[in-house]
């Protein structure tokens, strides 16, 4: 659970969303100044081994047939108990614009809240719990077309999420899943709120327990494709946490607009062409969503190699071992390097401190850094590089690596709760050093 979400007051009080709006869609941690978020993580998985097993979860269970091998399922984890809803109810329809087909099953999960705030959505039957639809072509999400209720669940608990991941993989075999994991996020904090639930969400490391024990029901090895339509995830803690999972990952560094990805038009691409490829997909999904918000200033998206991962973290780990053990000097090149890098949410950057990791790398060497900590600095750069294969960015963020690190500037931002949140540590060594030794 993660320590943020519950404990912030008042993160409902200002304006609903707003349907097809470009407000952003910032993480639960700051709705008390901004009141507006949305996440969406999707997960494309690539099966071998065992399909075998049934359905898992509770509850009522309508009438759907397990079909023949499809090309693509996607899988939507909606955990909108929270100010969410009405932009969940509204994706769950432009979905719905393209529909399940022989080639594509689009299934969905999802949690409603009830609540008195203006923002609360009362369409679809204003129903609430939990339900599962296979979503067809026009369909409204009311209870009429759910496959299951499974009344009133926690989306922040990991077993929730491996619980749907199970099923969905079992009622509905593809050649490739696709799992959207959609709410608030806020990077290595974490993501999938729920109020019903006094804010619970998943941390990283549930995160990776609930990817680990789907791993192990079904028998996958590795996902095709894990992507997060969602504010501020594509940082090397989340990309660190899901590698093991996955071979591709799409994400932002960036607060995003509430309506979030093209879903339309990626899932249109994917239906015109079943055969595309974790990486293809990656690609389309990343050009329509530019495409959608015309490069607004500060929208960015970014597609990674999860194979390459690794890489980044080792050069990350010598660069954190150079500046620790390095000449005092270091300390101060860093500091003006964090001093010029670029923030993202940057109106509200101390509630997040997320710097764009690879011009931070850049900026050392300009700054003055020599010796292993040029080295590192300058390896760290390229690996980023070698592991990014699709980006575009609005002018805010054009020279911009799309990959974020934690870097509070000072000590009194800095959260402790990151050493064992991220599975970075030798970083969160060097913060803590940083901040709490005073090497600079």
């Amino acid at each position: 659970m993660l320590h943020s979400y519950h404990n912030t007051p008042s993160y409902m009080r200002q304006q609903p969303v707003v349907s097809h709006s470009t407000l952003p869609r910032v993480a639960a941690i700051v709705l008390a100044t901004l009141g507006l978020s949305a996440l969406l993580l999707t997960l494309v998985f690539s099966l071998t081994g065992k399909q075998s097993g049934s359905p898992t979860g509770a509850g009522t269970v309508a009438a759907a047939t397990k079909g023949a091998v499809a090309d693509w399922t996607v899988l939507v984890y909606m955990a909108s108990d929270n100010n969410l809803e009405a932009a969940a109810l509204d994706n769950l329809r432009e979905i719905a614009h393209v529909g399940s087909s022989a080639h594509l099953n689009l299934v969905a999960q999802v949690d409603r809240i009830s609540s008195r705030n203006i923002w609360d959505d009362t369409t679809a039957g204003n129903w609430t719990g939990t339900k599962r639809f296979l979503v067809q072509p026009g369909m409204e999400p009311d209870a009429a077309m759910a496959v299951q209720d499974l009344g009133e669940l926690n989306t922040g608990d990991p077993t929730t999420l491996a619980d749907f991941i199970t099923w969905g993989i079992t009622r509905y075999p593809a050649k490739h899943y696709a799992l959207v994991l959609w709410s608030h996020g806020a990077a290595w904090q974490g993501l999938a709120n729920d109020e019903t639930s006094g804010g619970d969400n998943l941390t990283l490391p549930e995160l990776g327990k609930a990817l680990a024990a789907a791993q192990q029901q079904t028998g996958f090895t590795k996902l095709d494709l894990l992507g997060f339509d969602a504010c501020l995830m594509a940082q090397l803690d989340v990309l660190q946490t899901i590698a093991p999972y996955a071979q591709v990952a799409v994400a932002s560094a960036e607060l995003e607009p509430t309506k979030g990805w093209a879903w339309d038009a990626w899932l249109s691409a994917l239906v015109a062409n079943p055969d595309h490829t974790a990486t293809s997909i990656a690609e389309v999904i990343v050009k329509s969503y530019m495409s959608l918000y015309q490069r607004t200033e500060d929208v960015t998206l970014a597609a990674f190699d999860l194979t390459q991962v690794s890489a980044i973290s080792v050069e990350l780990d010598r660069l954190a071992g150079a500046l620790l053990t390095g000449q005092p000097t270091d300390g101060a090149n860093i500091t003006q390097a964090r001093t010029a890098v670029e923030v993202y949410a940057s109106t509200n950057s101390e509630q997040f401190n997320a710097v764009d990791l690879g011009q931070l790398s850049t900026l050392l060497a300009a700054r003055g850094a020599t010796g292993e900590v040029t080295a590192a600095a300058a390896a760290m750069a390229t690996a980023i590089k070698n592991a990014r294969f699709a980006y575009d960015a609005g002018q805010s963020h054009i020279n911009g690596s799309g990959l974020s690190i934690y870097f509070p500037p000072t000590a009194a931002q800095y959260l402790p709760a990151y050493e064992h949140d991220s599975p970075l540590t030798n970083w969160a060594k060097f913060l803590k050093a940083y901040h709490l030794t005073l090497i600079v």
